[in-house]
């Protein structure tokens, strides 16, 4: 292996060829063989007994696949109840045998007699409403009246398996899509009863004549699929590799894709992994593209596994894709055989030239992001910049997961982006060539190295898109883990000017569309013209493990830990935060004599045990700490629990002109002790006295209120504990504080005697909050049996009664555009490490998920997290 650095040439392994089809080279590994269990014993089919014809039936026209010498009826002459639409009957000698019975809300049910007595009153002799066929809608409130058309199977026993679509119009049906041949019926509008007889027999009793269980080789993509996101996962994959691998011989094209995909990409190695550690997938929004949810420090070995898996799903997401547009938007498995099954995969993953086009029209798009309620961005800036950024890289529908941090000075015109690099197993282990399934497991490190080089272009294009100023970016990607940023594979640089003229045009015009490239990534860099590199091919033609470019000067300056960056603020966010440097932000970094945890400890061993003991150290620390910690003249002591709360001083002090220095969280945690030992103690003055002594030190703090609150409750005295959170409403931003404040704000203003004010605050998610959840829903149940209520308040009642009887709605609108305003200000000066944790609250009252990625670029940017973190410790 050697590593290039550089512009100029290098040399590439020899291309290995993959095996010919025939040639008898190893191919892919076989799936399971079937037992065929389900091919031929399926249902055991006992004949109906034989009944007079009863006359004024309607006969079918032969459906496919429909025996020969065998004539079906329809027919509303025999007893039935009063829902009834008839039954579907087989014309025998000297009479007929009755097979099913059909009801007006388009359910079928197989049956032997005539029901004679009615359906309610007979305790549902049709097995618990479980139809054998159900046209149901889409949308019951919709005046189109569509719906899917599904039997009842083993295969989704919840649902049943879909095998059309159908839309009503009155007494008559019309067939939009099918999975299933519907012959004479499958154009034209014919009576309910005609359609819902044609497609039970095609559905359910031609299959179980035939021995094979009924929805076998049916279903929608979409419906089989998503069981992934709603069952655990493992065993969710194992039932797709069961239905298309176990029972191939009547698994439908689409599912022995699926299940050989799912196969190759190791779905056995996924149960140890899940037990191990929790795993679910959700499907996202916008991109319908699945997405695995784990912990960030999976181990490798066990990510890989994890990301073949959403992978190989993502190639049958593409493969819905493709059916969806052949069968009105239902994708049913049986419309694609398996050759374009792979044909559609092959297709998703070379249409880099869509994704250009798409990235290029964002070019002029409005940035929602640029403007919070009140506050803006400047125009161009760095929080511009990067929203736009990660609002095109949220838009892109790619193969692979698609993980991306950034960050930017727009003043130099630097950029800089990560991203994950996808590993060789998350691409196929086969394809499809010349009519046979062949084995391409020796070429999917070059696919993986072909497939990073042409994202890390586009990603340049997305950078030059969203940053009017960026000049030059520098896209580093790394195998496996993002947040770890191990294993570099490739470092490129790029100027504007040059990927403009030069690179942007071949996107365009497909020339990187070209499959051929897939087997030769040495091809890809040539023409993608970096101004600078770092690469490295193996021996296979796969990435190495390169050291990667250098993080440009301009933004490392910009990522000195707060509590070490000494510049100035500029003047306005000087007025706006109370500060002048910096470094005057930091609330974390504690530097003072006495360490709150030594506090921490000292009530922890002995405020129980000798309770006034330990107020007399207390006491001590507090005189020793205001003793030996000279404020500085002019300046308040000020104590924050979050970074937040240090950006919220300008709602609680006297103006622009205040300065603060940092209180030690010894002082707050020896104040936090002697409340609870005086309110223990029944000293209830003193109790109160301390924690407005905390107040006043750490006055957007909602915990300090907390203490106050319940020392007046210990007292009987709701009216003052209310009093006290009602103005904790109007600081509290963070999710486990406001939610907090409303349950204690609940429980005082019961005890007052306002109950519909109390139920208004249990609604306001109190209840889904995991710590004291339990006993919100307990003092929620005796609530409402007080009230006479069934339930609590929805959201908009709950907000409705809270403004009536004047309690803050929490968070704020005053805070939340003082936290917009301060972030803004903060990136685009130049601080994102103090912008942060702000952008994180104004991300939970923002759709989507930019905030909450523009949020990890301003932690972290391109650098490794454990690195930045370990620097904010100071170590």
């Amino acid at each position: 292996m050697t590593q290039m650095n550089g512009t100029n040439g290098f040399t590439v392994p020899p291309l290995p060829t993959p095996p010919a089809p025939g040639s008898g080279k190893p191919q892919v590994p076989q799936m399971p063989s079937a037992p065929q269990v389900s091919a031929t014993v399926a249902i055991p089919v006992q004949a109906a007994p034989t009944i007079a014809n009863p006359g004024r039936g309607q006969r079918l026209q032969p459906l496919p696949g429909q025996p020969a010498g065998h004539i079906y009826e329809v027919t509303d002459a025999l007893p039935q109840p009063k829902r009834g639409l008839g039954y579907i009957v087989e014309l025998v000698d000297g009479g007929v045998r009755i097979l099913a019975w059909m009801r007006d809300d388009l359910k079928v049910y197989h049956i032997d007699h005539p029901i004679t007595e009615d359906i309610e009153d007979a305790g549902d002799p049709l097995r618990d409403h479980h139809p054998d066929v159900l046209l149901a809608e889409w949308d019951e409130d919709s005046t189109d009246h569509t719906g899917p058309m599904r039997v009842r199977s083993i295969f989704e026993p919840e649902h049943g398996v879909s095998f059309g679509e159908y839309q009503r119009f009155d007494d008559e049906l019309t067939i939009l899509a099918a999975a299933l041949d519907f012959g004479p019926y499958a154009h034209g509008r014919f009576v309910v009863r005609t359609m819902l007889a044609a497609s039970w027999l095609l559905a359910y009793h031609f299959p179980t004549l035939e021995g094979r269980r009924p929805g076998a080789g049916l279903g929608r993509i979409f419906d089989e699929f998503r069981r992934v996101t709603r069952e655990p996962v493992a065993d969710a994959i194992d039932s797709i590799v069961w239905r298309g691998a176990v029972n191939a011989a009547t698994a439908a094209p689409v599912d022995r894709f699926a299940a050989r995909e799912l196969i190759e990409a190791g779905a056995a190695a996924l149960r140890p992994v899940s037990a191990r550690q929790p795993v679910r997938f959700i499907i996202v929004d916008g991109t319908n593209l699945f997405w695995a949810v784990f912990n960030g420090d999976m181990p490798t070995d066990d990510r890989h596994v994890v990301l073949a898996i959403e992978s190989a799903l993502n190639r049958v997401a593409a493969v819905r894709h493709s059916a969806d547009g052949k069968d009105n938007e239902n994708g049913f498995v049986t419309t694609l055989d398996e050759a374009a099954c792979y044909a559609a995969v092959r297709l998703r993953d070379h249409i880099w030239s869509q994704h250009i086009e798409h990235v290029l029209d964002y070019a002029n798009v409005n940035n929602r992001f640029a403007r919070i309620n009140d506050a803006a961005a400047a125009p161009g800036g760095m929080w511009d910049t990067l929203t736009r950024f990660i609002t095109i890289g949220e838009s892109l529908i790619l193969p692979h997961r698609f993980e991306y941090r950034a960050d930017v000075n727009t003043a130099t015109g630097e950029m800089a982006v990560i991203f994950s690099a996808p590993d060789e197993t998350q691409f196929q282990s086969s394809d499809f060539r010349d009519g046979h399934v062949v084995d391409v497991r020796a070429m999917r490190a070059a696919h993986a190295a072909t497939y990073a080089l042409e994202l890390a272009g586009l990603l340049a294009q997305i950078a030059f898109t969203a940053g009017p100023y960026v000049t030059r970016v520098t896209v580093t990607g790394y195998r496996g883990s993002l947040y770890k940023t191990e294993d570099p594979v490739l470092s490129l640089a790029f100027d504007r000017a040059s990927f403009t003229t030069n690179v942007l045009p071949r996107y365009r015009d497909g020339f990187f569309d070209d499959a051929a490239l897939d087997d030769d990534p040495a091809r890809i860099l040539p023409m993608l013209q970096p101004a600078a590199f770092s690469l490295a091919f193996n021996a296979r033609r796969g990435l190495d493990v390169i050291t990667p470019l250098p993080v440009p000067q301009s933004l490392l300056a910009n990522r000195t830990p707060l509590w070490a960056d000494t510049r100035p603020l500029p003047p306005q966010l000087s007025s706006l935060l109370r500060a002048d440097r910096a470094q005057d932000l930091d609330i974390l970094h504690d530097d003072a004599t006495i360490k709150g945890s030594e506090v921490m400890d000292l009530r922890r061993d002995n405020e129980e045990d000798t309770p006034i003991g330990t107020s007399i150290e207390l006491e001590s620390v507090i005189m020793q700490i205001e003793m030996s910690e000279q404020a500085p003249v002019n300046q308040r002591p000020l104590y924050c629990e979050n970074p937040t709360q240090r950006l919220l001083v300008s709602l609680v002090d006297d103006g622009p002109d205040t300065r603060y220095w940092k209180a030690p969280d010894a002082l707050y945690n020896a104040r936090v002790g002697l409340t609870h030992i005086y309110r223990d103690d029944g000293d209830y003055q003193a109790a109160v006295a301390q924690a407005k002594a905390m107040e006043h030190i750490a006055p957007t703090c909602a915990s300090a209120y907390f203490e106050e609150a319940v020392v007046h409750a210990d007292a009987d005295d709701y009216e003052a504990a209310a009093r006290v959170l009602k103005f904790a409403l109007t600081i509290a931003v963070a999710r486990d504080d406001v939610d907090f404040v409303y349950y204690r704000l609940a429980y005082a203003l019961w005890n007052t005697g306002d109950r519909e004010s109390a139920a208004a605050c249990y609604a306001m998610r109190t209840l889904d909050s995991a710590s004291y959840a339990p006993s919100a829903r307990r003092e929620v149940v005796q609530l409402l049996a007080q009230l006479g209520w069934d339930k609590l308040p929805d959201h908009d009642q709950a907000v409705a009664r809270l403004r009536e009887v004047g309690i803050p709605v929490a968070p704020q609108a005053r805070a939340l555009d003082v936290l917009a305003e301060a972030a803004m200000g903060l990136v685009d000066a130049g601080f994102p490490c103090a912008a942060d944790a702000a952008t994180d609250i104004i991300a939970n009252s923002t759709d989507g998920d930019v905030l909450r990625l523009l949020r990890q670029c301003l932690r972290y940017g391109v650098l490794n997290a454990d690195d930045v973190l370990a620097a904010e410790r100071g170590e």
